[in-house]
């Protein structure tokens, strides 16, 4: 059973949409640096070709970006719903949150919720709405599973 730190959903990273942007961005300004010295030099054909090579690039990195936005947003959207969660099971159980780890990066019904201080273990139930929750104390009887801890303890 995998576990993630409340340390982990918080400084959960999403480097390659940061490594996407960037590259985007330095294609754009060699781009508009070749398209200066084309058009300085307008019988030289090999700033043509580098221009449209970047500019080539650069719309098929639009692209990808573009088609990974929305399951970005989503998955930051997740990760600040289950931070809002956690943060509320510390405040009613006088914890810090830095002590609790779930079982799941998306907030959810059955969601298990383990404060590695106290080695308890708590289940969140949504109302039907989804508009709030319960936590339940419970004991879990751990055979022959091995418990993973993502982020640290």
């Amino acid at each position: 059973m995998t576990f993630y730190t409340y340390t982990y959903l918080k400084n959960q990273n999403f480097t390659t949409s940061y490594i996407r942007l960037a590259t985007l961005t330095l294609l754009l300004i060699a781009a508009a640096v070749v398209f200066l010295k084309y058009f300085r030099d307008r019988t030289s054909v090999k700033y043509r070709d580098l221009l449209v090579i970047f500019l080539t690039a650069s719309l098929l990195l639009i692209s990808f970006q573009f088609q990974n936005f929305s399951s970005l947003q989503s998955s930051q959207h997740n990760s600040s719903n289950v931070l809002g969660i956690l943060n509320r099971i510390a405040k009613q159980n006088h914890v810090s949150p830095q002590y609790l780890q779930t079982n799941t990066t998306t907030a959810s019904d059955q969601m298990l919720v383990r404060d590695s201080r106290h080695h308890q273990y708590y289940r969140v139930l949504y109302n039907d709405d989804q508009s709030g929750f319960m936590t339940e104390k419970i004991n879990v009887q751990f055979t022959k599973t091995k418990l993973k801890v993502v982020g640290g303890y």
